[in-house]
Parts: C-alpha cells; sequence; structure tokens
C-alpha cells in the first residue's frame, strides 16, 4: 500500500469535476501555488524529485517566463527553452514476440460529448502530507487467473520497419491479452533525450514512465492497459517535440491494429511528450482520446492562436485533463500551462469533462518519477480509467 506523499513533496490539486478516488474536500483558496523556492535537488531537502534526472540546469529566469516560441499548428515548438535532461543508462530490447493480432477494423474515435462534472476540489491540504489512500487501478480484472509472469516479459520492442507503425515503439501487453476482448489504451510520449532513430536507440524510450516501470517489472498485472511507447525521431528540421499529426499517426494506427476500446483511448507524456500532447489536444480535441495525463509541458501562451487553447478554447475540455508542473520548473516554465489550465477550470461543466491542475511546490523539471510510480499519491491511473469516452 502506497497511502502517503513522501515529506519532500505535497502535491497541491485543483480538481474540476467529480470522480476519482481521493475522497478530497471542497475548499475556495483555488489552490495557487506558493512562493517560489529552489528544487528539491539541492542538498538537505531529501531524496531526488527525478526519475533517473538531474536538477535544474542553473538559477531559474522570471516567473511568468514563457518558453521562446509558440506551439505551432501541427508542432510543439518551444524546443530552445528544453535543457538537456539527464541520461538515463540505455536498457537492452526486450526480445522480439508475435505481432499484433489483425487490424481491429475501422479506426476508433471519441465522439464530442462529455461526463458531467461540477465544482472545484482540492486533493488535500497544502502544508502537510496527504492522505490518498490505497491506490488501486480501477476497472482491473476482478476475477479470473492473472499470468504472474514478470511484466518485462511481456514488454517487446518493436523497431521502426518491423511493423506497418510510423514509429518505432515499445508494446505492453496486459495479462489474459487478447482474450477475444477490447482492451484501455495507453500511449506515452517521452521527453527530448529519448529521441532517436527508431531502431538502435529505441531502447532510449526506456528511461522515464511506464516503459521504464514496466521493463524494470514495477507495473502491476492488475494495471489492465495496453501500452504503446512510441519513440520520435528528430527530423532534418530539428523539431525535438513530435508534432501533432504525429500522435494522431500513430494513435490511429494502434486503433487498428490492437483490439483497443475506442471508448478507452489514454494520453500521457512529460517534458516534450507533454508539450506534443498538448499540440495534439489543441489540434485534434476529443477525436480519439478520452483522458490525458500531462506532465511538465506546455499549452502554449493562451493569449495566442497558436497555442492549445488559442486553437482549442473550452473544446479542450472534451478530453478528461490531469496537469502537472513544478513551480520551479526552469526549463519549461509553469506559467503557460498555468494560464491554460485555470482558462479550462473555467470552462462551464458539463460540457466540459474532469479537469484537474496539480502544482508540485518546490519542483523543478523531472518531476514525473514519483507521479508515475504513484509515490506521490496522485492516483493518475484510475484517473484515465474513470473517465472513458462516451
Amino acid at each position: 500500500m502506497r497511502s502517503r506523499l513522501p515529506a519532500w513533496v505535497v502535491l497541491a490539486v485543483l480538481a474540476g469535476g467529480c470522480g476519482g478516488r481521493d475522497g478530497a474536500a471542497p475548499r475556495s483558496d483555488g489552490g495557487a501555488a506558493g512562493p517560489e523556492a529552489g528544487t528539491p535537488d539541492e542538498p538537505g531537502t531529501g531524496a531526488p524529485l527525478g526519475d533517473g534526472a538531474g536538477g535544474d540546469d542553473g538559477p531559474r529566469g522570471p516567473d511568468a517566463a514563457a518558453l521562446d516560441a509558440p506551439l505551432g499548428p501541427d508542432a510543439a515548438a518551444a524546443d530552445a527553452a528544453l535543457g538537456p535532461d539527464a541520461p538515463t543508462p540505455d536498457a537492452p530490447l526486450g526480445a522480439d514476440a508475435p505481432a499484433p493480432d489483425a487490424p481491429l477494423g475501422p479506426d476508433a474515435a471519441v465522439a464530442d460529448a462529455a461526463a458531467a462534472d461540477a465544482g472545484l476540489l482540492d486533493g488535500g491540504p497544502a502544508d502537510g502530507p496527504l492522505d490518498a489512500g490505497e491506490l488501486t487501478d480501477a476497472a482491473a480484472p476482478a476475477d479470473g487467473p492473472l499470468d504472474a509472469a514478470p511484466a518485462s516479459t511481456r514488454h517487446t520492442a518493436r523497431p521502426l520497419g518491423s511493423t506497418t507503425a510510423p514509429n518505432g515503439f515499445y508494446e505492453y501487453l496486459p495479462p489474459g491479452y487478447p482474450d477475444g476482448q477490447l482492451w484501455p489504451l495507453l500511449v506515452f510520449w517521452h521527453g527530448k533525450d529519448e529521441n532517436g532513430d527508431g531502431t538502435t536507440d529505441l531502447a532510449k524510450v526506456l528511461a522515464n514512465g511506464p516503459p521504464q516501470l514496466i521493463s524494470a517489472d514495477q507495473w502491476p498485472a492488475t494495471r489492465p492497459f495496453l501500452v504503446l511507447s512510441p519513440q520520435h525521431t528528430t527530423p532534418d528540421s530539428g523539431v525535438l517535440c513530435p508534432p501533432a499529426a504525429e500522435i494522431r499517426a500513430f494513435i490511429t494506427w494502434a486503433a487498428a491494429n490492437y483490439p483497443v476500446d475506442p471508448r478507452q483511448v489514454y494520453l500521457t507524456g512529460l517534458s516534450c511528450g507533454a508539450i506534443a500532447s498538448w499540440a495534439y489536444l489543441g489540434a485534434y480535441r476529443g477525436e480519439a482520446v478520452a483522458a490525458a495525463v500531462l506532465i511538465a509541458g506546455n499549452p502554449g501562451d493562451p493569449a495566442l492562436a497558436s497555442s492549445a487553447w488559442g486553437r482549442a478554447g473550452c473544446s479542450l475540455g472534451e478530453v478528461a485533463i490531469w496537469s502537472f508542473h513544478g513551480d520551479a520548473d526552469t526549463r519549461v516554465p509553469i506559467a503557460n500551462d498555468q494560464a491554460t489550465m485555470a482558462l479550462l477550470l473555467a470552462c462551464p461543466a458539463p460540457p466540459r469533462r474532469e479537469a484537474r491542475w496539480t502544482i508540485v511546490p518546490d519542483g523543478g523539471h523531472p518531476i514525473w518519477g514519483p507521479i508515475y510510480d504513484l509515490d506521490a499519491g496522485a492516483p493518475i491511473y484510475d484517473f484515465l480509467l474513470q473517465n472513458p469516452g462516451p
């Protein structure tokens, strides 16, 4: 059981909507971030916040600093503001496994209608550890034996060119797959340091997030997602974050080649992957994705037409969104994320679906480790599963 936040981080949560498993009580203070401070990586502040990544790359800029360039129509610009993430040693590629089953058929699509939600919820006190209760995976199979083999044995490298997918990727198949049923799909997009050629560099994808947990056998068998983790190949143009069209093409391919439940297509990404996911949501809204968890991303300045908010406005609420950001992040400053989520939370609900905004006090850029492994007490996988599309 992981029931409490470690002493080195407190999550201040704003949530628009109902549902979730944190039993939060309403409050009216708006959940604003506290004063700016140094990162948890400084000496004497406890365990590092990152998942194999170092602290920030130097002194902080202005509180409201934005990234150097707005998001373009189909791409996440802002690459220039991303500092080098600390490298993580590559892990070996997994053994090859049988190819996916025959195509499912028509591309999956999620309709525009949204689940009803209302009000602001606070995930816990802002001055002490949160008690999130026991974190479980909603919708996990309740009956029948599960494959007891380690998660890594179901994790397979699919290099670019070995399938018809537009990217090389890692594939995780949950126990019991396929079993003649449709499965929830989770697509994870990595940070810029994990970019590669989709073949010999593919193991870089294992550095963080779900693929890291799966490869380390820290992914429970009861978590029912089919997990695909594609690798972005940096083109000659030097665009470091995947364009929105690349994310759409991969999700479309996955829905056509795996038995995916079209109501349960989920998106998550960190840093450059979150920036790209925001660009995708701004361009395509709820076309295919039901819910998203975005960590240390940048949706662009909401005052600009090229930003996620500028392109979609309250239609971003067609997707349930939980966004996380450290208030001491100097690589991808918090300002645009905070401004966009404030606007989204102010949209009428319904039709806006559930939205949550979490500030990590004193958090630098690499905050994703304890979020993905649930040590931070944020039940992100339950959030996804509890927010299927209509």
